[in-house]
């Protein structure tokens, strides 16, 4: 195009001489505005050429900078950074020494702000540069052309930053974040499970006392394992983490219900609430003061929505069949443990024994603040241990059990003992969240439904130094 417009001028330099000698008036203005026109498209399309290789230039620079600085990080000498920085900088169209281009390297800089910053290359790229249309036009007005050197700068560092991830995997979690073990599991034979056993503990024994403790066990297929202390394993066959086990970490997971008000459960309706030897009892929302046990029953139908239970404990032993036949996945049950009377040594436990099957699942939409959660202890409650017997969450001695939802006992541990199947690995979302865990004869455990049902299981934040390049100026 360049050309083209040169011949275009040459041809018109030829009118030009001839229209020069010609001294009518309207040739004289012609030729006192053709100059006019043609240096300013020329000015035009210059200025555009110019903007392009200025470009070009830069990005020579930067990348020319960042190849340096890595080659600097690794400890390379002067002239092996120079050599790679002009590499870059030819392979991206500016050879050092060819066409006017000088390619200079500085390591570290000598000028600019980052003289002193670790790791810091320089690199300033010239090019000597004419006008190309500029030419054409200078002789044609009879004038000498004139170069001038365009100029790039870049300055880059390595330099360590911090990635974070997270990721929705936790579902059995120990809260507690004394130097203690947050997770026992012992003494089942296959579990398999599509999430991972994490505990805040910091306990790091290499033996029972670990942060997280499994033994006696056949085969154990699981996401992984998180810990901020140490993980032990003994007497197994199997042990198969589709993930990498991690211990020792520097962060606590975080607790996905922390922000769960304190429950408002609102006047008695029931008081010291109990049913036994009947062949169906049918249970209703509202606040059960003084406790709420059914015993010796044959079907115990829940209906959906909130149980308060108040000043005591929730007590289901020897019933054959616990169910909600009503609820939806947007309809369910939250059970929640508080106190009514001020006294917070009031609020209770669970215990779920001696049962045949117990199928409930918490609320989408009908629950409130409490969806997702399927029983909540009040987080208000008293402190307990990992041999507390009083104030837990405890299922023992059951055939199959099917809880959706999350269970949230942030200051005592949940206890499940002699259980058959839990949950199904299609749509099954059993969360478990206690200061401490203990689980025994205990096989499944999953999450991958738990959008199903508005559940949340833990979040587990890595992070880890990466190192990257970095344009600094």
């Amino acid at each position: 195009m360049l050309r083209s417009f040169s011949r275009g001028i040459h041809s018109a330099y030829t009118t030009w001489r001839r229209l020069r000698r010609d001294d009518s008036g309207s040739v004289l203005s012609f030729l006192v505005i053709v100059p006019v026109l043609i240096g300013t498209v020329a000015l035009g399309v210059e200025t555009g050429e110019m903007y392009r290789v200025k470009r070009q230039m830069q990005g020579a620079a930067d990348a020319a900078a960042l190849s340096g600085s890595i080659d600097r990080l690794a400890g390379k000498d002067a002239a092996t950074i120079t050599a790679t920085a002009r590499y870059e900088a030819q392979r991206n169209g500016f050879q050092n020494a060819v066409g006017g281009v000088a390619v200079t390297v500085n390591s570290p800089p000598t000028s600019g702000a980052n003289v002193s910053t670790a790791g810091a290359v320089e690199v300033i790229i010239t090019k000597q540069q004419s006008f190309s249309l500029g030419a054409a036009l200078s002789s044609f007005l009879g004038v000498a052309n004139q170069s001038f050197t365009m100029r790039s700068r870049s300055v880059a560092a390595q330099g360590t930053y911090t990635a974070t991830t997270s990721s929705k995997e936790g579902c059995i979690v120990a809260l507690t974040s004394a130097a203690e073990q947050g997770v026992s599991f012992t003494s089942f034979n296959n579990f398999n499970s599509d999430c991972t056993i994490i505990s805040n503990g910091t306990s790091t024994s290499s033996n029972s006392s670990a942060s997280i403790y499994m033994s006696g066990f056949n085969n154990a297929t699981l996401k992984s394992i998180w810990t901020r202390g140490s993980f032990h394993k003994a007497s197994y066959n199997s042990f198969t983490p589709t993930g990498e086990v991690k211990v020792n970490q520097t962060s606590a997971v975080v607790d996905p219900y922390a922000s769960l008000p304190t429950p408002s459960p609102g006047t008695c309706g029931y008081t010291d609430f109990s049913r036994s030897s009947s062949s169906s009892v049918t249970l209703v929302p509202g606040t059960y003061c003084g406790g709420l046990t059914v015993s010796s029953v044959n079907n115990l139908y829940f209906t959906p929505g909130i149980y308060y239970v108040a000043n005591g404990d929730l007590y289901l032993t020897s019933v054959n069949n616990v169910t909600c036949p009503t609820c939806t996945t947007d309809n369910g049950v939250a059970v929640v443990l508080t106190q009514t009377t001020g006294n917070n040594s009031d609020i209770g436990g669970v215990k779920i024994s001696s049962d045949n099957n117990i199928a409930l699942n918490a609320g989408k939409t009908n629950t409130g603040t409490y969806t997702g959660v399927l029983f909540y202890q009040d987080r208000r409650a008293t402190i307990g241990t990992m041999t507390s017997t009083s104030k837990i969450f405890t299922i023992s001695s059951l055939n199959t059990v099917t809880l959706n939802g999350a269970i949230y006992f942030p200051n005592n541990r949940i206890d499940i003992s002699s259980v058959n199947n839990v949950g199904s690995s299609t749509n099954g979302c059993t969360i478990w969240i206690g200061r401490y865990i203990k689980f025994s004869s205990y096989n499944n455990n999953f999450k991958g439904g738990c959008d199903t049902y508005g559940t949340t299981p833990v979040s587990i934040v890595t992070t880890a130094p990466v190192t990257k390049g970095k344009v600094l100026e």
